[in-house]
């Protein structure tokens, strides 16, 4: 267990259909300390539950850019 979480929310442009949600969700699972991962298509937004002070806000923002998405911490 991960004990403390906390929630950390991405705008996400660039997505257009579930393969593109896919990509996102699996880009932010790979990153060590997250609990859990919600992405909306229509509302073009990620929700990350990470274990406190693993991994901040910028860090899945990168990840997900890396991927060829825009993502911003709101």
């Amino acid at each position: 267990m991960f004990g403390k979480t906390e929630t950390v929310k991405l705008s996400v442009e660039g997505m257009h259909c579930d393969h593109c949600k896919k990509r996102v969700e699996d880009a932010l699972k790979a990153n060590k300390g997250v609990k859990k991962v919600s992405v909306s298509l229509e509302e073009a937004c990620a929700e990350v539950e990470v274990a406190a002070g693993k991994i901040d806000g910028a860090a899945l923002a990168e990840s997900v850019n890396a991927i060829g998405f825009e993502a911003k911490v709101k």
